[in-house]
C-alpha cells in the first residue's frame, strides 16, 4: 500500500507485483482540509490519520490478506513536536503559514547562507524547516516543552505503529540535516537556539521496517509492516526512474517541474551556492541534484484567465494553434518573479516581453508556445550547468509525473537539449513508494531491479531531437 500525501488532496494506491510486472490500483483518495486556528494554518494531521485507518480498511476488504505492508510519503519540510508523554503540542503548521516571515533574515544574523549551505546544500525557500524551528525559538513556548521532532511521514508511521524515527529523504528538507555527516548538524541548530536533545530519535534508511501496526490497529487492519520509504514524494518519484544509466537524469514534471541528476555525493561549492542548486538525500544515501524550475504553472493560470474570459481552450486545441506559430519566437526566463503570483498570467508574460524588447505573444498559440519553449530552454540551461558543477554527462532525460503526458514540451525538450527524452510513467511517485516496500520484503534486493520491473510494466513513450 502506498500511502501517497499531497499538499491538497491524499491517496492510498495498492501496488500489486505477480512476480514480473506492477500494476497500480487506486484504493482510495480524499481531500486535505487544513485548519486555521486564530492566524495560522495547520494540517489536520489527526483527520489524514483517520482517512489513511479508512483507506487501509477497505484495502483489507479488498486484498485481504494480500496485503504485505505499506509506506507513506509526503511533500517536504514540515514536522510535528511531541511532548513527554507522545502527545502532539500542537496540529503541525504548513509551511505557507506566514510565521516564517523575517525568519530568514533572523537566521542569517546567526549564521551566513554560505556557513548553511556549505554544510547542508540545500537551496534557500523561506519555507525551510530551519526557518520554520527558528520561529518557534523565537516564540519559545511549545518548543520548551518538546521532547521528540518527526517529520510529517515520520509523525504518521508513529502514529500506525508507536516506533519513532525520521528517515532521511525528507529530513534533508530540513536545511540542517548534513548529508556529509549523515546526521543533523548540531553546529546549525546550536547557532538558532533549537533544543538538540529533540532530535535524537535517529534515522531510518529507505527499505528498512520501522514497525508492526500498533495492537489496536493490528486487531482492524490485519498484520503489515510498515516501511520506510523514501518518504519525500520526490525521492520516491526519483527512485521510480525507469533508467539502467550511470548518471540518471530526471525531471519530475509539473505545476512545478524539478530537472536534476542522480549522484553519490553532494555538490555543496560555491558555483553550486551561486546557482541555487539542491542536493536533497535520495534512496541508499543517493543526492538528488537539482533545481526547482516553474512549470505548467505558467499554462494552468493562464488557461484560468482565458476560462474567465469565455475561452476555454483544451490542452490539444491549444497544441494545435501552436503548431502553427513561428518557431522560438519568444523566449523568456519561466523562473522570473513576475510569474510567482499575478492577477493575470497572460498579461504578464505580455509586460514582461514588453518591457524587455522580447517579441510580445498575444494569441493563445503564441501564448502557449513561448510557454512550452522557455520552460524546455530553462531544462536546457539547468542541464547544462549540472553537467559543468558534477563534471558528468547527461545522454537521455526521463520526465516522470503527470507532465511527463505533455507531449508537446517533451518534444520541444528533446529538441532544444539535443538530447533523447523517455516520458513515463506518470504515476512515478506511488511506484517509487512501492519499489521500497518489495525491497523491504524482498522480492527485490536493488532499486535498480525495481527500476527495470516499472520500465517492463508501464509504457514509457521515446522523444527523439529534431533541428
Amino acid at each position: 500500500m502506498a500511502v501517497d500525501l499531497g499538499a491538497g488532496s491524499g491517496r492510498i494506491m495498492a501496488a500489486v507485483f505477480d512476480g514480473s510486472k506492477i500494476v497500480l490500483e487506486e484504493v482510495s483518495r480524499w481531500a486535505s482540509n487544513p485548519v486555521k486556528i486564530g492566524n495560522s494554518s495547520h494540517w489536520e494531521v489527526n483527520d489524514i490519520f483517520s482517512n489513511i485507518v479508512a483507506g487501509l480498511r477497505k484495502a483489507r476488504s479488498v486484498y485481504g490478506d494480500g496485503i504485505v505492508s505499506l509506506g507513506i510519503d509526503t511533500w517536504g519540510v514540515d514536522y510535528g513536536l511531541l511532548d513527554a508523554s507522545d502527545n502532539l503540542l500542537n496540529l503541525p503548521y504548513i509551511y505557507r503559514d506566514t510565521r516564517t516571515d523575517g525568519m530568514m533574515e533572523a537566521v542569517f544574523e546567526k549564521i551566513s547562507k554560505e556557513q548553511i549551505y556549505s554544510k547542508t546544500g540545500i537551496q534557500f525557500m523561506f519555507f525551510n524547516t530551519i526557518f520554520q524551528i527558528m520561529a518557534e525559538v523565537k516564540k519559545g513556548a511549545n518548543i520548551s516543552k518538546a521532547k521528540s521532532f518527526l517529520m510529517m511521514p515520520d509523525l504518521l508511521a508513529f502514529m500506525l505503529t508507536g516506533v519513532k524515527t525520521n528517515e532521511r529523504t525528507n529530513a534533508s528538507t530540513t536545511q540542517f540535516y548534513n548529508p556529509f555527516n549523515r546526521d543533523w548538524d548540531y553546529s546549525i541548530l546550536e547557532k538558532i537556539g533549537a533544543p538538540a536533545e529533540i532530535f535524537k530519535n535517529g534515522f531510518a534508511e529507505c527499505g528498512d521496517v520501522i514497525g508492526q501496526l500498533r495492537p489496536e490497529l493490528r486487531r482492524q487492519l490485519g498484520d503489515m509492516n510498515v516501511v520506510a520509504v523514501a518518504s519525500h514524494d520526490t525521492a520516491s518519484a526519483v527512485a521510480a526512474t525507469p533508467t539502467l544509466s550511470p548518471v540518471p537524469a530526471y525531471i519530475n514534471s509539473g505545476t512545478w517541474s524539478l530537472p536534476g541528476v542522480e549522484l553519490q555525493k553532494p555538490i555543496a561549492t560555491r558555483e553550486a551556492f551561486d546557482q541555487n542548486f539542491t542536493n536533497e538525500v535520495g534512496y541508499d544515501s543517493t543526492i538528488r541534484f537539482l533545481k526547482n524550475v516553474t512549470g505548467m504553472w505558467l499554462v494552468q493560470k493562464s488557461k484560468e484567465v482565458w476560462k474567465k474570459n469565455g475561452t476555454d481552450m483544451s490542452y490539444k486545441e491549444l497544441e494545435a494553434a501552436a503548431e502553427k506559430v513561428e518557431p522560438m519566437r519568444t523566449i523568456f526566463d519561466p523562473d522570473a518573479p513576475d510569474f510567482v503570483m499575478p492577477d493575470d498570467m497572460p498579461k504578464a508574460i505580455a509586460n514582461y516581453c514588453r518591457t524587455r524588447g522580447l517579441a510580445v505573444p498575444e494569441t493563445h498559440g503564441q501564448i502557449f508556445r513561448a510557454i512550452q519553449e522557455s520552460i524546455a530552454c530553462r531544462y536546457k540551461y539547468v542541464f547544462e550547468t549540472i553537467e559543468k558543477l558534477a563534471g558528468v554527462h547527461v545522454e537521455e532525460i526521463n520526465i516522470m509525473g503527470g507532465g511527463s503526458k505533455d507531449a508537446m514540451l517533451n518534444q520541444f525538450t528533446a529538441d532544444i537539449t539535443g538530447k533523447i527524452v523517455k516520458a513515463g510513467p506518470t504515476e512515478s511517485t506511488a511506484l517509487g513508494n512501492a519499489i521500497m516496500q518489495m525491497k523491504a520484503s524482498g522480492d527485490i534486493s536493488t532499486v535498480a531491479q525495481g527500476r527495470k520491473i516499472i520500465a517492463e510494466s508501464f509504457q514509457i513513450k521515446k522523444f527523439i531531437p529534431r533541428k
